[in-house]
């Protein structure tokens, strides 16, 4: 049978390691500690503990509401919500759902003289919506 080895020590070739059980309390369990070995505190433990403590739990659905209340749908906006200074908001508004409606008629048909019918597009969307008369 083998020699049993010292902790922290290598066995040396051919030798092997013998395991033995060590009873433990649930405190050093909990732990992790070594009972024979001091216990030390990592910077990041450190850390991580009073976050953990400082944490409250975060209030259940069932706190707010009864259960059998089912959740109320939260109505879709209109219009998108305005949003940028005011030269994005006016060109978001006037300018960009027709030029992306053009973008995608561009990338699916492919004309020969993209530039020309993207003039030709604007320039028809403009006496639609504008009721321009050039």
């Amino acid at each position: 049978m083998a020699e049993p080895v010292a902790n922290g020590s290598l066995p040396t070739d051919g030798q092997d390691v013998e395991m033995k059980e060590e009873t433990s309390t649930p405190a050093a369990s909990a732990l992790h500690a070594v009972p024979d070995q001091p216990t030390t505190t990592t910077a990041t433990d450190a850390m991580l503990a009073p976050a953990a403590a400082a944490t409250p739990p975060a209030p259940s659905a069932s706190a707010t509401r009864p259960g059998s209340m089912p959740p109320q749908p939260v109505a879709k906006p209109d219009k998108p919500v305005a949003h940028g200074g005011p030269t994005r908001q006016y060109l978001n508004q006037n300018v960009t759902p027709h030029l992306l409606e053009a973008m995608k008629h561009l990338a699916a048909y492919e004309p020969e003289k993209p530039l020309l019918w993207l003039s030709e597009f604007l320039k028809d969307r403009s006496r639609e919506v504008e009721g321009g008369g050039s």
